[in-house]
């Protein structure tokens, strides 16, 4: 714990007993006030690009962050894996990368290579690898915490830059479309698979990529439904785990799970040559509905079409009703 205490803030005694909202907001003016790394990356943020692509009552938006590309094209072989320093680990971290602690378990701090204005890293105290089995009560308990926020996860290859390291990732409620797009969906954009008194499941047929949402008042439905689904999606060796992402929610008491199957890490156009290359690289962000690129050309010509066979290519269509058949 000694590695952790001393990458914990000190807040005021006027914030002791604050919300997790001051808090987080404290913890950012602090970090851009001493730390250069965060004070520069996010006045940088300020200045990227972005736009719009629509598709029916759907958007994308697309974000020029060449500060990405550290993770967009990161090597996550084995070996670069087993050989690097782990940047989530506190004994790694940078003496003025502060946070604070949650759940008694994990160390929230500010992401200095942000894809939001409020980006978060929330890791384990303990270096253990990136596996989501028996941690949604933990990721719904926080989106509780956190209710302006939105939590998600990234599977071993599936977007996750330290798949060594378990940790989730935050963002301000509503900055991915797909907040208010879920939120906005009429009964007839939705195809139930579960519809129970404490819990309902559906998709969300037309959406460019599969996902599953499943909502309840309660995180014991959604964690017994979603440990089904874990045990019955095609399990990947070298992930440790079924690929998948995951992007979750508490709204005025109801919580939400969103869970996105995947068949690959990335989509084919990545691996391209020459003016072909595309270098997207899909995870829970983009999943989300903003697509990072780190380079200028990708940024301006992206089309619909691209991006439809780019989640055409990394999504995984699943046999909903065999799996949840009782």
């Amino acid at each position: 714990m000694d590695n952790i205490n001393k990458h914990i803030i000190s807040l005021p005694v006027e914030l002791a007993e604050t919300s997790w909202s001051d808090k987080i907001e404290y913890m950012y003016r602090q970090q851009r006030e001493t730390w250069n790394m965060a004070r520069n990356h996010y006045r940088q943020f300020e200045s990227i690009e972005r736009r719009e692509i629509k598709f029916g009552e759907f958007k994308f938006i697309l974000q020029h962050n060449p500060a990405r590309a550290r993770s967009t094209c990161a090597d996550l072989s084995k070996q670069v894996i087993e050989n690097r320093r782990c940047f989530l680990c506190a004994s790694n971290l940078p003496d003025d990368q502060k946070g604070f602690t949650i759940l008694n378990k994990y160390l929230m701090l500010v992401n200095p290579f942000p894809i939001f204005d409020r980006h978060l890293t929330i890791s384990e105290f303990n270096h253990t690898p990136q596996r989501i089995e028996n941690r949604i009560i933990d990721l719904l308990e926080m989106t509780r915490l956190l209710p302006t926020f939105t939590l998600f996860y990234n599977g071993p290859l599936c977007g996750a830059s330290a798949p060594d390291h378990f940790h989730f990732q935050a963002a301000q409620k509503g900055v991915m479309p797909i907040d208010t797009e879920v939120d906005q969906l009429t009964p007839d954009q939705k195809k139930i698979i579960i519809d129970k008194e404490d819990f309902s499941a559906y998709t969300i047929p037309g959406y460019l990529r599969n996902c599953i949402v499943m909502e309840s008042g309660w995180k014991e439905p959604i964690d017994y439904f979603f440990a089904q689904l874990l045990k019955a999606l095609p399990f990947n060796e070298e992930a440790g785990e079924p690929l998948m992402n995951l992007i979750a929610t508490c709204n005025e008491g109801q919580y939400r799970l969103i869970i996105f199957p995947r068949k690959a890490q990335r989509p084919s156009c990545y691996f391209r040559e020459g003016a072909d290359r595309i270098v997207v690289s899909p995870a829970s962000v983009e999943l989300g509905g903003i697509v990072v690129t780190p380079r200028e050309e990708d940024f301006h010509r992206i089309t619909l079409n691209d991006l439809e066979e780019i989640f055409g290519e990394v999504s995984l269509v699943t046999p909903l009703n065999e799996i949840f058949k009782n």
